[in-house]
């Protein structure tokens, strides 16, 4: 029960996002980045909170593609297709996907506190 004396705020509305970030990397990889690419460009009158996360998220959804397969098409065209190429692709690709939703966990909890995203500091 909230003190008489306290104003009522708007919740920002800052988790959405985040969880469809969530979503996008463990079920939903291609409907997940339209909802949040959705999210994130109607935002824009949006709370300034759910914005940086919108805008953070959809920066993470595209840093993590980018890294993950040129990561692998360098090692394509070093290694070809041999067991050393396979090896160094699912470390890679695990690594990198694994990092990529311990980021998105550690927004979670942020959007949860309504503090803005950590990386990228410049969104806000």
């Amino acid at each position: 029960m909230p003190y008489s004396g306290s104003p009522k705020t708007e919740p920002p509305g800052a988790i959405a996002p985040v969880i469809w970030y969530l979503l996008n990397l463990l079920a939903l990889p291609i409907i997940g980045f339209i909802v949040l690419l959705t999210i994130a460009m109607k935002s824009g009158d949006a709370h300034a909170l759910r914005r940086a996360h919108s805008k953070a998220a959809v920066y993470m959804s595209i840093l993590g593609a980018v890294l993950i397969s040129s990561g692998v098409a360098v090692c394509w065209f070093i290694y070809g297709n041999t067991g050393l190429f396979w090896t160094y692709a699912i470390v890679w690709a695990v690594v990198l996907h694994t990092s990529f939703v311990l980021w998105g966990m550690i927004a979670l909890a942020q959007a949860i506190g309504n503090k803005p995203p950590m990386f990228p500091r410049r969104l806000l």
